[in-house]
């Protein structure tokens, strides 16, 4: 069928179709020709992958100079950390107060109507704090939420109705996030959750083996939102064993964690995973590319194939 033949509607709707990805088609698109130009510049920030503090500003200055309409953003993944980079918790790349103010803006903007969101945040000392920030925006349609950082825990009421998909990393014992009704008030439709890069969380252990039996035995009942289904658990690579060969406290307090982790029951109707143990840190393309994965109809961060799985 020849294109010129086809309405401005058909090409409106191919355009579409084609621009979830990082970012690149409707770019490519842009440069077809004045026409395809115009046809794709609704969809310019339909879908991106924005790495690194000078395009997060160059991002955000974009988005306030362009009117509603055509800043239309369904599918974002922001980085502050080079894409080549690891996450390991340490405080390898400085953040400023203006990055920080560069992604709330972005977030801000995008809120109304972005669907899927991956956030990698590279400084510790900042993360907290532009998580938090993430964590009290308002996202209707968000459905897919994956965090990389010191996070704290989601537990604003209501502000992200539609989220489904939550994947937490960067908490190596993320002791709480089961208490006190939290989670479930920030993400009442909430149905798969991943905590990744655990590590000496006995406490968090204990809280998720309460949530599972359903037996409360702390003054802060654990409790998973009512409508979770599957949740998977990652451990953070192991320890590297003393030079004197003599096993530190950690490394005992790491091998109970693992055994708890081990030994958890689901009830009734919840799938648990509990994934095999990396050998290095998490690549910070991996959360890209599980971003990617997700927009093409894949499992991404949700594939389990090596697993222990209940």
């Amino acid at each position: 069928m020849n294109m010129k033949l086809c309405p401005p509607e058909i090409h409106s709707y191919i355009c579409e179709l084609a621009c979830l990805d990082d970012g690149r088609a409707v770019q490519a698109l842009s440069l077809v020709s004045r026409y395809f130009r115009d046809i794709a510049r609704p969809f310019l920030y339909q879908s991106l992958s924005i790495s690194g503090s000078d395009k997060i500003s160059m991002l955000a200055s974009e988005l306030e100079t362009t009117p509603p309409h055509l800043r239309s953003m369904r599918h974002l993944f922001i980085s502050t950390h080079p894409t080549s980079g690891k996450l390991n918790n340490e405080p390898t790349i400085p953040s400023t107060g203006l990055e920080s103010t560069a992604i709330l803006r972005i977030l801000t903007l995008a809120a109304p109507t972005l669907e899927t969101l991956s956030f990698v945040s590279a400084s510790p000392a900042m993360s907290t704090s532009s998580i938090s920030r993430l964590f009290r925006t308002s996202f209707p349609r968000l459905r897919e939420l994956s965090v990389a950082g010191f996070y704290p825990f989601p537990s604003s009421p209501g502000k992200m109705p539609s989220l489904e998909r939550l994947h937490l990393h960067g908490n190596r014992n993320p002791h709480g996030l089961l208490q006190m009704g939290g989670l479930d008030e920030a993400c009442p439709s909430l149905t798969h959750l991943r905590v990744s890069g655990l590590s000496m969380a006995v406490s968090f252990a204990l809280e998720l083996q309460e949530a599972f039996s359903g037996v409360e035995t702390s003054p802060f009942p654990s409790k998973l939102p009512p409508g979770v289904r599957h949740v998977v658990l990652e451990p953070a690579p192991p320890f590297p064993f003393p030079a004197s060969g003599k096993p530190a406290a950690s490394h005992a307090r790491d091998q109970l964690m693992m055994e708890q982790l081990e030994d958890l029951t689901p009830p009734q109707g919840v799938e648990f995973s509990l994934l095999a143990r990396a050998d290095a840190h998490i690549p910070c393309d991996t959360f890209r590319r599980d971003w990617i994965e997700r927009l093409d109809g894949t499992e991404g961060c949700w594939a389990t194939s090596v697993e222990t799985t209940c």
